[in-house]
């Protein structure tokens, strides 16, 4: 799904833990180094005269881009001012799991940058095998498609053909997305970063658009539609999670849990209904709903509630705000969520 854009973290074979297989870090490697080696600089592509026009106008708008950044604190300088052409219509193709009865999101841990709740490939036929292995095993899997990843500041960062068809607003909140990356990271803790990025990037986004009235008010109805959706999924979330520790058999566990995936669906039908009739953005995905495509929702809008009563709290000054996550960065992943006000079975749901 395109809606909500994965920050991965796919760094070449040497950072990873040894547990990994000799041909996934080659794969790994191998994708990184293509990414590298075909960069072409963003300014000379805007001034050779046989770059195609809709690509420079694309090219000049992410300059303007990189420039407004800049101006809250956000590391533009060095990140995005390359271009690749990757031939390909997604940059990644991310694996999620959990087990049949569990929200526990399986991961796979990396040196120096924690462990992470899914597993990303540059080859969608890699992705998907990978996935078919897992269903083998009796897990419940989902493969999201990934338009843009952050290396955290290890390479710079470049925009990628993948992400040409986006909107002006769409290309700047992603932007605005990956850099923020580089300005906070809580190591083994993907739903505080990807939260904090999802604020980061809102905010910066209504700043971008000031004067620009009809484009707020596509992106407003865009945050509105997303955090409803996100709070639905919560709730069912919040069903399975109590199903799942309760003392029930494997059979009624179950058949518990098509009945409760089952009314997910119908509410968000209603919803659909109510709400948003001509929107048919999620569709495809509720057809398919298990335990990992509603993490996937839950990694990036979990925190997002907190988070922005902390920006709130500093009257939306964004870098007073980086200094409060920062320190929140800083503490014990118990902590952080006792900061933020959450108990300890709202932190079960959020990791489970």
């Amino acid at each position: 799904m395109g809606l909500w854009r994965q920050a991965l973290y796919p760094l070449l074979g040497l950072f990873l833990t040894g547990c990994q297989s000799a041909g996934y870090l080659a794969h790994l490697g191998k994708g990184q180094w293509q990414m590298l080696q075909q960069r072409q600089p963003v300014q000379a592509l805007i001034a050779n005269p046989d770059t195609p026009q809709a690509l420079v106008r694309k090219l000049e708008s992410l300059q303007q881009i990189r420039s407004f950044a800049s101006t809250l604190s956000l590391p533009a300088s060095g990140q995005f001012d390359t271009y690749v052409d990757i031939h390909r219509p997604y940059a990644l193709w991310s694996v999620q799991a959990t087990p049949e009865l569990s929200l526990q999101a399986r991961s796979w841990c990396y040196w120096f940058i924690g462990c992470l709740s899914y597993r990303n490939y540059f080859d969608e036929a890699r992705a998907e095998a990978f996935a078919r292995q897992l269903q083998q095993q009796g897990d419940d899997t989902h493969v999201g498609r990934v338009a843009a990843y952050s290396t955290l500041g290890w390479f710079r960062d470049s925009l990628l053909s993948s992400q040409l068809s986006r909107r002006e607003a769409d290309l700047a909140e992603l932007v605005f997305h990956e850099l923020a990356h580089q300005v906070v990271y809580a190591k083994d803790d993907p739903v505080f970063n990807e939260s904090f990025a999802e604020v980061v990037a809102a905010e910066a986004l209504r700043r971008y658009l000031v004067g620009r009235p009809d484009d707020l008010a596509a992106v407003l109805q865009r945050l509105d539609r997303q955090h409803r959706f996100a709070e639905l999924v919560r709730k069912y979330r919040s069903d399975l999670q109590q199903l799942y520790q309760s003392s029930g058999s494997v059979e009624e566990k179950r058949a518990e849990k098509k009945r409760i995936l089952a009314a997910f669906q119908t509410a968000y039908r209603q919803l659909k209904a109510s709400a948003w009739p001509d929107y048919a953005g999620y569709d495809a995905w509720i057809d398919g709903v298990n335990n990992a495509r509603l993490n996937s929702v839950a990694v990036y809008h979990d925190l997002t509630p907190a988070l922005n009563a902390v920006l709130a709290s500093v009257d939306a000054d964004l870098h007073a705000f980086y200094g409060k996550c920062r320190e929140l960065a800083r503490l014990t992943r118990t902590e952080r969520y006792r900061v933020l006000g959450y108990t300890r079975s709202q932190v079960e749901l959020i990791h489970d």
